[in-house]
């Protein structure tokens, strides 16, 4: 199930948190991050998508997501990729962005995005890589 904001008015006491995620893009093998193309090579018939996530309570984009369905097996695996400001470089004063990414999250999927990704921030928030 998508996790995002109904639309309706929302009380002030209601508790927002947790993530949400646009509509997810499908992608071809070339644009997928190496760990996760190593993580499912082999497996026939994966079907590689894309989308970003959301704080809720923010309203700002927490990093990008890239995941992998084999229908076939019933299962999927997924990464988690992050940007950041390492530094600052000294002599332009322009900041060095580092992109990051988790290891590869494999768990069982019927093939539905809505559910793999909802198991994929459910074991995210286990290992305390997201809230």
């Amino acid at each position: 199930m998508r996790e995002q904001p109904t639309g309706e008015a929302v009380e002030d006491d209601e508790d927002l948190t947790g993530v949400m995620w646009p509509p997810e893009t499908e992608i071809e093998a070339p644009e997928v991050h190496a760990s996760l193309a190593k993580a499912v090579a082999g497996s026939r018939g994966v079907r590689f998508f894309k989308t970003r996530l959301i704080d809720v309570a923010s309203d700002v984009s927490l990093g990008n997501i890239q995941m992998a369905i084999d229908e076939t097996a019933g299962e999927a695996c997924g990464i988690y990729q992050t940007t950041h400001i390492a530094e600052m470089d000294a002599n332009t004063g322009d900041p060095i962005l580092v992109n990051e990414a988790t290891r590869p999250f494999k768990f069982p999927c019927s093939g539905d995005f809505d559910e793999a990704i909802s198991t994929l921030c459910e074991n995210m928030r286990l290992a305390g890589v997201i809230r």
